[in-house]
């Protein structure tokens, strides 16, 4: 028996296996402990220390432990929480933060000692947050948003460490704080690592409606209809190099949404463009705190996305295309939101012998929990100002009186300063923001007739004012703040028709 027989006899052998583990594992699931795990299955835990100024978003990338082993990751999961010290062995106790302190609004995990699927096989690098900086296309393996997703793999699949020595973690997270004061926590992320060696490859693979970007957030202008949606749509192929493989099988995913979203899609243009996965959002209702905490510093995300394991696995050929389209509402503005989903790839060589071979039957799919899911509830960010005591409350527009500017004025932009923030002009006219600033900002629409997201700004790299133009062609008013400073930095426009 030659060598590449010997590892499609390997591969059918482990497929068999999986599926018949992942029925017994239904059937007694039931019975299981929560944290239960194989012989095979050892779990870590480790914790990054964060503190974010009040009323701030702090965007940052930072170094992340990981397990001191060569095995696979079948589970992992993050949340922010008090605990006595960084060590999770020597403090093992630790509770969760509420969203009332801080909310960890995204976060992703990356492995630099890997080339990323979707973003490093044509020699792309990532756009950093101040949409000026590149970086080395690292593989992006795990994310979770507001929803908190975990990475869960089918029983007999596993995220490959690699060795220890040449493949380290970095974290870049993006968190809220909602008091006005300094506050500090940590991050804290758990994997399990599964040793035994008979455990088949799940690589991640990235799909992105803005790829590339350490910040790859998108608009909805918010301007349709009744029943209006906005649809966004990427093609994204897999590299055989980068997988190892000519062909190979998704057998775990799920989505990533903002505010405002009714799904995200995954489809086979070359079949027909037929459907392999839908990742829907669970919305909390009206009671749920991503409701009711103050101040509002952005439209509230889902609570859930639904995700998806199979162990027979979506079979297709590297190279050719996936679409992802991700759908949301149209008919009120949604200001940066994103539309991401994460798919692990089994590589096999035999998967694409069938061009558009069957779908697998054995899918399960989890992430309802209670909540609403008839399409995204109506939501609108008012503007939050800073009364006498520094306390964070709703306002209608900052202090000061309209002033009137001409089509091509140009506003400062300085440490949460905007130099005029009370404007009027007329339908058609556009305005020029200078951001003279070492520290980030943007211009964000907290509601109005059409969305704005603008980049995160700074000086540029020889010490110039960048500059971000906007022409308002809609009437009506305009409330912008900076979302990495949304109460310290507010602003008006409003927009007469001519």
């Amino acid at each position: 028996m030659d060598g590449r027989r010997g590892r499609r006899e390997s591969k059918r052998s482990v497929r068999l296996r999986t599926a018949v583990l992942a029925l017994t594992a239904a059937s007694i699931g039931a019975a299981l402990l929560p944290g239960a795990a194989s012989a095979t299955e050892h779990d870590y835990t480790y914790r990054i220390p964060i503190s974010v100024s009040g009323y701030q978003v702090k965007q940052t990338v930072t170094f992340g432990q990981r397990p001191p082993v060569n095995g696979h990751v079948t589970h992992m999961e993050v949340d922010i929480v008090d605990a006595a010290c960084q060590n999770a062995t020597t403090c093992p106790d630790a509770t969760p933060v509420p969203i009332q302190r801080l909310m960890l609004h995204h976060i992703v995990f990356l492995n630099t000692g890997r080339t990323d699927q979707s973003c490093g096989a044509a020699g792309e690098k990532i756009l950093g947050f101040d949409n000026m900086t590149l970086a080395p296309p690292v593989e992006r393996f795990y994310a979770a948003g507001e929803e908190r997703a975990k990475l869960a793999m089918p029983a007999g699949y596993g995220y490959p460490l690699g060795d220890p020595a040449t493949s380290n973690w970095a974290v870049l997270y993006m968190v809220m704080n909602h008091k006005p004061d300094l506050d500090s926590a940590y991050i804290q992320y758990k994997v399990t690592v599964d040793d035994d060696p008979a455990v088949e490859d799940a690589k991640p693979v990235w799909l992105d409606e803005r790829n590339c970007s350490a910040d790859p957030i998108y608009n909805v202008p918010g301007t349709g209809e009744k029943g209006a949606t906005d649809v966004q749509s990427r093609e994204f192929t897999v590299s055989p190099d980068l997988l190892g493989a000519s062909d190979g099988r998704i057998v775990s995913g799920a989505g990533h949404v903002h505010g405002g979203a009714h799904e995200l899609n995954l489809t086979q243009p070359s079949c027909g463009n037929r459907e392999l996965f839908n990742s829907e959002p669970t919305w909390g209702r009206k009671d749920h705190p991503f409701y009711n905490v103050r101040p509002i510093l952005h439209e509230p995300g889902p609570i859930s996305m639904t995700a998806f394991q199979t162990p027979t696995g979506f079979p297709f050929q590297a190279g050719e295309p996936l679409r992802l389209n991700s759908i949301y509402d149209n008919t009120r503005p949604h200001t940066r939101v994103m539309g991401i989903m994460i798919v692990y790839v089994a590589p096999d060589d035999e998967a694409g012998a069938e061009p558009c071979g069957p779908l697998p039957t054995d899918v399960s799919y989890t992430g309802r929990p209670d909540g609403r899911t008839k399409g995204p509830p109506h939501f609108e960010v008012p503007l939050t100002g800073l009364d006498e005591n520094g306390d964070a409350i709703t306002i209608d527009h900052p202090e000061g009186e309209l002033r009137d500017l001409d089509s091509g004025d140009t506003i400062g932009v300085k440490d949460n300063l905007f130099t005029k923030r009370n404007i009027r002009i007329d339908a058609g006219d556009k305005l020029n923001w200078s951001y003279d600033s070492s520290n980030l900002h943007n211009l964000t629409l907290a509601n109005g007739p059409k969305a704005i997201g603008g980049p995160n700004l700074s000086r540029d790299g020889s010490g110039e004012p960048r500059v971000f133009t906007k022409r308002f062609k809609r009437p009506g008013t305009y409330r912008l703040f900076c979302a990495l400073h949304p109460v310290q930095m507010t602003e008006r426009v409003v927009v007469r028709d001519r």
